[in-house]
């Protein structure tokens, strides 16, 4: 499945219409955000009983805000519409698998 951008806009519809969730929260400038990408995206195929989407934190500041996101990337992984786990730095493949178990 390929890995879309949410914005301020669409979060709230995303995050409830989707049973289990991981928000890629980046800045296309961020050197770990890059690195982390192609993990998200093979995840994405990978895993689909998860949704993944991407945020950028410079276009969506009132989402960056709402959740406390100083620091990228940031990964927001939501259940049933509540946030479960908030996940900041560069993660492996592995990581990321343990964060949304």
């Amino acid at each position: 499945m390929e890995v879309k951008e949410i914005t301020d806009a669409n979060i709230n519809d995303i995050i409830t219409n989707n049973k289990k969730l991981v928000i890629d929260c980046y800045a296309p400038w961020c050197g770990p955000c890059r690195m982390l990408s192609p993990i998200i995206d093979e995840l994405a195929s990978e895993r689909g009983e998860v949704t993944f989407y991407k945020l950028n934190v410079d276009d969506n500041e009132k989402t960056a805000l709402k959740y406390g996101i100083m620091s990228i990337p940031t990964l927001l992984i939501f259940e049933n519409g509540e946030l479960k786990n908030k996940s900041v730095g560069l993660k492996s493949k592995d990581e990321i698998i343990a964060l949304i178990k």
